[in-house]
Protein backbone atom coordinates (compact mmCIF):
# COMPACT_ATOMS: atom_id res chain seq x y z
CA UNK A 1 0.00 0.00 0.00
CA UNK A 2 1.43 3.60 -1.09
CA UNK A 3 2.48 5.50 2.12
CA UNK A 4 0.58 9.05 3.05
CA UNK A 5 2.51 11.75 2.11
CA UNK A 6 2.67 12.63 5.48
CA UNK A 7 4.20 9.66 6.71
CA UNK A 8 7.70 10.97 4.08
CA UNK A 9 8.08 14.40 4.97
CA UNK A 10 7.22 16.79 7.84
CA UNK A 11 6.40 20.00 6.01
CA UNK A 12 6.15 21.43 2.63
CA UNK A 13 6.82 25.30 2.31
CA UNK A 14 5.36 27.09 -0.22
CA UNK A 15 6.18 30.26 -2.50
CA UNK A 16 2.89 32.08 -3.52
CA UNK A 17 3.55 33.93 -7.32
CA UNK A 18 4.14 31.19 -9.75
CA UNK A 19 3.56 28.30 -7.57
CA UNK A 20 0.22 28.37 -6.30
CA UNK A 21 -1.08 31.14 -8.26
CA UNK A 22 -0.43 32.15 -11.77
CA UNK A 23 0.15 35.93 -10.72
CA UNK A 24 3.74 36.70 -11.93
CA UNK A 25 3.38 38.08 -15.71
CA UNK A 26 0.53 40.33 -13.46
CA UNK A 27 3.07 41.88 -11.33
CA UNK A 28 5.32 42.71 -14.36
CA UNK A 29 2.60 44.56 -16.09
CA UNK A 30 2.26 46.36 -13.09
CA UNK A 31 5.98 47.00 -12.50
CA UNK A 32 6.04 48.49 -16.34
CA UNK A 33 2.82 50.37 -15.65
CA UNK A 34 4.70 52.56 -12.65
CA UNK A 35 7.07 53.51 -15.49
CA UNK A 36 4.91 54.14 -18.43
CA UNK A 37 6.56 57.52 -19.30
CA UNK A 38 9.96 55.32 -19.67
CA UNK A 39 11.13 54.39 -23.23
CA UNK A 40 10.27 50.41 -24.25
CA UNK A 41 14.00 49.98 -23.24
CA UNK A 42 13.75 50.81 -19.87
CA UNK A 43 10.65 49.30 -19.43
CA UNK A 44 11.53 46.12 -20.77
CA UNK A 45 14.95 45.85 -18.62
CA UNK A 46 12.52 46.80 -15.67
CA UNK A 47 9.84 43.34 -16.63
CA UNK A 48 13.15 41.57 -17.55
CA UNK A 49 14.54 42.23 -13.81
CA UNK A 50 11.35 41.28 -12.57
CA UNK A 51 11.37 38.28 -14.12
CA UNK A 52 14.69 37.00 -13.00
CA UNK A 53 14.20 38.15 -9.69
CA UNK A 54 10.62 36.63 -9.01
CA UNK A 55 11.55 36.35 -4.75
CA UNK A 56 12.56 39.34 -4.16
CA UNK A 57 10.71 42.07 -2.24
CA UNK A 58 8.93 44.26 -4.18
CA UNK A 59 10.62 47.49 -2.30
CA UNK A 60 13.97 45.90 -3.11
CA UNK A 61 13.15 45.76 -6.67
CA UNK A 62 11.87 49.39 -6.62
CA UNK A 63 15.10 50.22 -5.20
CA UNK A 64 17.30 48.72 -8.18
CA UNK A 65 14.92 50.39 -11.04
CA UNK A 66 15.51 53.37 -9.46
CA UNK A 67 19.09 52.97 -9.27
CA UNK A 68 20.45 50.54 -11.47
CA UNK A 69 18.40 50.62 -14.07
CA UNK A 70 17.42 54.71 -14.09
CA UNK A 71 20.63 55.52 -12.35
CA UNK A 72 18.83 57.56 -10.18
CA UNK A 73 19.43 58.47 -6.58
CA UNK A 74 16.79 56.15 -4.10
CA UNK A 75 14.56 58.44 -2.70
CA UNK A 76 13.13 56.12 0.06
CA UNK A 77 9.50 57.96 -0.15
CA UNK A 78 9.24 57.86 -3.56
CA UNK A 79 9.76 54.09 -3.40
CA UNK A 80 7.26 53.77 -0.11
CA UNK A 81 5.13 55.98 -2.91
CA UNK A 82 5.73 53.34 -6.27
CA UNK A 83 5.21 50.30 -3.27
CA UNK A 84 1.70 51.62 -2.74
CA UNK A 85 0.85 52.32 -6.20
CA UNK A 86 2.00 48.88 -6.96
CA UNK A 87 0.32 47.49 -4.13
CA UNK A 88 -3.11 48.77 -5.27
CA UNK A 89 -2.90 47.90 -8.83
CA UNK A 90 -2.18 43.96 -8.36
CA UNK A 91 -3.76 42.63 -4.97
CA UNK A 92 -7.29 42.40 -6.21
CA UNK A 93 -6.08 40.96 -9.47
CA UNK A 94 -3.71 38.35 -7.66
CA UNK A 95 -7.27 37.36 -5.07
CA UNK A 96 -8.67 36.61 -9.04
CA UNK A 97 -5.69 34.54 -10.80
CA UNK A 98 -6.19 31.21 -11.78
CA UNK A 99 -4.11 28.64 -9.73
CA UNK A 100 -1.35 26.73 -11.44
CA UNK A 101 -1.90 23.25 -12.71
CA UNK A 102 -1.93 21.32 -9.56
CA UNK A 103 -1.34 24.07 -6.82
CA UNK A 104 -5.40 23.64 -5.87
CA UNK A 105 -5.55 19.55 -6.12
CA UNK A 106 -2.33 19.58 -3.91
CA UNK A 107 -3.27 21.66 -1.70
CA UNK A 108 -7.15 20.34 -0.91
CA UNK A 109 -6.23 16.95 -1.09
CA UNK A 110 -3.13 17.10 1.72
CA UNK A 111 -4.49 20.04 3.76
CA UNK A 112 -5.32 19.06 7.24
CA UNK A 113 -2.89 15.83 6.84
CA UNK A 114 0.19 17.14 5.72
CA UNK A 115 1.87 20.62 7.51
CA UNK A 116 1.79 23.43 4.41
CA UNK A 117 3.02 27.02 4.61
CA UNK A 118 3.02 29.71 2.57
CA UNK A 119 6.53 32.07 2.45
CA UNK A 120 6.06 34.41 -0.05
CA UNK A 121 7.87 37.93 -0.56
CA UNK A 122 4.84 39.69 -0.76
CA UNK A 123 4.29 42.15 2.26
CA UNK A 124 2.88 40.10 5.16
CA UNK A 125 -0.50 41.75 5.75
CA UNK A 126 -0.95 42.07 1.91
CA UNK A 127 -0.09 38.10 1.55
CA UNK A 128 -2.73 37.14 4.12
CA UNK A 129 -5.61 39.17 2.70
CA UNK A 130 -4.94 37.44 -0.73
CA UNK A 131 -5.33 33.80 1.13
CA UNK A 132 -8.10 35.09 3.15
CA UNK A 133 -10.12 36.36 -0.12
CA UNK A 134 -8.93 33.24 -2.20
CA UNK A 135 -10.66 31.37 0.77
CA UNK A 136 -7.27 29.22 1.40
CA UNK A 137 -6.72 30.29 4.67
CA UNK A 138 -7.57 26.99 6.96
CA UNK A 139 -5.42 24.72 3.92
CA UNK A 140 -2.36 26.80 5.72
CA UNK A 141 -0.63 26.17 8.87
CA UNK A 142 1.15 29.81 8.62
CA UNK A 143 0.98 32.15 6.05
CA UNK A 144 4.31 34.28 6.13
CA UNK A 145 5.17 37.41 3.56
CA UNK A 146 7.65 39.91 4.30
CA UNK A 147 10.11 41.14 5.95
CA UNK A 148 11.90 39.03 7.38
CA UNK A 149 14.01 37.47 4.63
CA UNK A 150 13.02 33.53 3.56
CA UNK A 151 15.18 31.87 5.15
CA UNK A 152 14.56 33.55 8.57
CA UNK A 153 10.87 32.55 8.18
CA UNK A 154 11.60 29.11 7.28
CA UNK A 155 13.70 28.04 9.70
CA UNK A 156 11.83 29.66 12.44
CA UNK A 157 9.02 27.32 11.09
CA UNK A 158 11.26 24.52 11.65
CA UNK A 159 12.53 25.45 14.73
CA UNK A 160 8.82 25.87 16.39
CA UNK A 161 7.31 23.01 15.11
CA UNK A 162 10.21 20.77 15.77
CA UNK A 163 10.36 19.82 11.98
CA UNK A 164 13.44 17.95 10.25
CA UNK A 165 15.34 19.81 8.01
CA UNK A 166 15.57 16.63 5.48
CA UNK A 167 12.16 16.33 5.73
CA UNK A 168 10.82 19.87 4.82
CA UNK A 169 10.53 20.61 1.23
CA UNK A 170 10.56 24.15 -0.18
CA UNK A 171 8.85 24.67 -3.41
CA UNK A 172 9.51 27.64 -5.04
CA UNK A 173 10.15 29.21 -8.53
CA UNK A 174 12.78 32.15 -7.94
CA UNK A 175 16.37 32.04 -7.50
CA UNK A 176 15.49 33.56 -3.38
CA UNK A 177 13.60 30.36 -2.62
CA UNK A 178 16.41 27.94 -3.59
CA UNK A 179 19.08 29.94 -1.90
CA UNK A 180 16.70 30.17 0.92
CA UNK A 181 16.27 26.11 0.81
CA UNK A 182 19.99 25.50 0.19
CA UNK A 183 21.16 28.13 3.20
CA UNK A 184 19.10 25.52 6.07
CA UNK A 185 19.61 22.11 4.10
CA UNK A 186 16.22 21.75 2.94
CA UNK A 187 15.31 19.86 -0.47
CA UNK A 188 14.14 22.43 -2.75
CA UNK A 189 11.69 21.77 -5.53
CA UNK A 190 11.98 24.19 -8.67
CA UNK A 191 8.68 25.48 -10.63
CA UNK A 192 9.39 26.56 -14.50
CA UNK A 193 7.33 29.64 -15.30
CA UNK A 194 4.54 29.31 -17.47
CA UNK A 195 6.89 30.13 -20.62
CA UNK A 196 8.88 26.66 -19.42
CA UNK A 197 11.93 28.63 -18.42
CA UNK A 198 13.40 28.53 -14.90
CA UNK A 199 16.13 30.20 -12.93
CA UNK A 200 17.86 27.73 -11.37
CA UNK A 201 21.10 26.34 -11.89
CA UNK A 202 21.80 22.97 -13.61
CA UNK A 203 21.03 19.62 -11.83
CA UNK A 204 18.05 21.40 -10.05
CA UNK A 205 15.21 19.62 -9.82
CA UNK A 206 12.33 21.55 -11.62
CA UNK A 207 8.88 20.45 -12.22
CA UNK A 208 6.29 21.97 -14.94
CA UNK A 209 3.59 22.83 -12.40
CA UNK A 210 2.16 21.35 -9.19
CA UNK A 211 0.36 18.03 -11.22
CA UNK A 212 3.69 16.70 -11.01
CA UNK A 213 4.73 17.43 -7.03
CA UNK A 214 3.34 14.72 -5.30
CA UNK A 215 5.12 11.89 -7.36
CA UNK A 216 8.26 14.13 -7.24
CA UNK A 217 7.55 14.25 -3.55
CA UNK A 218 7.49 10.34 -3.00
CA UNK A 219 10.17 10.18 -5.35
CA UNK A 220 12.94 12.06 -3.25
CA UNK A 221 11.23 10.82 0.24
CA UNK A 222 12.28 7.08 -1.43
CA UNK A 223 15.75 8.28 -2.49
CA UNK A 224 16.45 9.63 1.09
Amino acid sequence: MTAPLQDLWDAILFDFDGVLCDSNGLKGDAFETLYAEETPEVRAAIRAFHHANGGMPRRDKLRRFEGDILGRPVDETRIAALADRFAATVEQGVVRCAPIPGAAEFVAAHAGRLPLFVISATPHEEMNRIVDARGMRSQFVEVYGSPPAKAETAASIIARHGFRTERVAFVGDAVQDIAAANKLGLPFIGVRDRDGSHPFPEGTLVIEDLRDLEGVLRGLAAGR
